[in-house]
């Protein structure tokens, strides 16, 4: 049976578990968890800040970010390719709350692509009444979870302004919080003490979850010595590092800043260092150390020590990157200087040769297009 073949049943036999209701059980985009999709549409995706059980369903509290992907073009066609690079990645809504088995149970708190936040009941996935503008209230005023299946099953009317399943709003990798403070960045007072102590054990665990996994794809944060030691993180792990920084921002937004950063200031510290990890080394794969050096300069000049040991591996393969991006940064100035040299006299072999001396050793596209304008010259171009 062809690979392809085996991807197909396993289709299938996924969307059959789902058949009732029309609902689905699909993975995550890391691939690991099993969530419920209610509603399935072309290209949805999503990602489980929370735990999973046994089986790889998600469970327990946590967060379920769902998005809308655009997929590339299928070659010779105007189909998107199921299969096919993700070109973007709209986020769409995002659900708090306990898990079970992959489906949400009890009360759950909706964020919405505009910032507007409403809250509901579920009973095995599924929406038990019309959604309630607002957060979440009080424990002691929250309708008793154990709605029957009856009413579960029965659709409700439209909100009038209810949360919209696939609005588009572009994805936010910057940890700046918005100047336009949601419903309940305004006030966070409003949030009821125990999900915020809820929201903030969430965001930890997933804190600790992502560095751990980080910690893995680098060999334990191994120091690096030079810059083709450097790969870029694992899709997988590069997406849970763009999750984590879109929940710390929503985070403090739900929160408010000092909150946020009273209560979780080493998490806050730890995501902002993974962001600038994440942008370094792709930086570094796509041909510009100079990005990846200012990246890096810029966050440790403002976070030069860690606040915890846990930290501490991770401060220091990014100092290692940044003592690296410099040391090679010098280097190759001197094989520019050269170049510019052997330029400014018509050598233009030699110029060109130096060059790309400092572009192996340093590669960026300001040496690149030093290089290519050269090239253009000798041929006359």
């Amino acid at each position: 049976m062809t690979a392809r073949c085996l991807f197909v049943c396993g289709t299938l036999l996924l969307f059959a578990n789902g058949a009732d209701g029309g609902g689905i059980y699909q993975h995550t985009r890391d691939g690991r968890t099993f969530v419920w999709n209610n509603d399935p549409k072309r290209d949805d995706e999503a990602m489980w800040s929370g735990d999973r059980d046994s089986n790889g369903y998600a469970t327990g509290y946590g967060t379920l970010t769902w998005y809308k992907v655009q997929r590339a073009v299928e070659t010779g066609s105007n189909i998107p390719s199921s299969q096919g690079r993700v070109v973007s990645a709209a986020v769409t809504n995002r659900y708090s709350g306990k898990m079970v088995r992959g489906k949400f149970e009890g009360a759950v708190l909706n964020v919405d692509a505009h910032g507007k936040v409403f809250h509901g009941t579920f009973v095995s996935g599924t929406k038990a009444a019309a959604w309630v503008a607002g957060p979440l209230p009080p424990l002691n005023q929250q309708p008793n979870k154990n709605v029957s299946k009856s009413a579960a099953s029965a659709e409700p009317a439209p909100p009038a302004a209810g949360p919209p399943r696939l609005a588009v709003a572009a994805p936010t990798r910057s940890l700046v919080p918005s100047s336009t403070p949601s419903v309940l960045s305004s006030n966070p007072e409003a949030i009821e003490t125990a999900v915020k102590n809820r929201m903030i054990a969430d965001f930890k665990e997933q804190t600790q979850s992502v560095l751990s996994r980080v910690g893995d794809a680098t060999g334990n944060f191994h120091e690096v010595a030079q810059v083709d030691s450097v790969p870029p993180l694992p899709t997988p792990i590069s997406e849970s590092v763009s999750s984590l920084v879109d929940r710390a921002r929503d985070f403090r937004a739900k929160l408010g800043y000092e909150t946020a950063l009273s209560e979780c200031r080493t998490e806050t510290e730890t995501v902002d260092a993974l962001s600038a990890m994440d942008q370094a080394t792709r930086s570094i794969a796509d041909k510009n150390a100079s990005d990846a050096s200012s990246r890096l300069a810029d966050f440790l000049k403002n976070n030069p020590e860690p606040m915890a040991d846990a930290q501490k591996p991770l401060w220091r393969y990014l100092s290692s990157m940044r003592q690296l991006c410099s040391r090679l940064e010098t280097e190759a100035e001197t094989h520019s200087q050269r170049a510019a040299a052997f330029a400014s006299v018509g050598k233009t072999g030699d110029a060109i040769r130096e060059y790309r001396e400092a572009y192996r050793i340093f590669p960026n596209p300001a040496t690149a297009e030093k290089i290519l304008q050269l090239q253009r010259n000798n041929l006359g171009l």
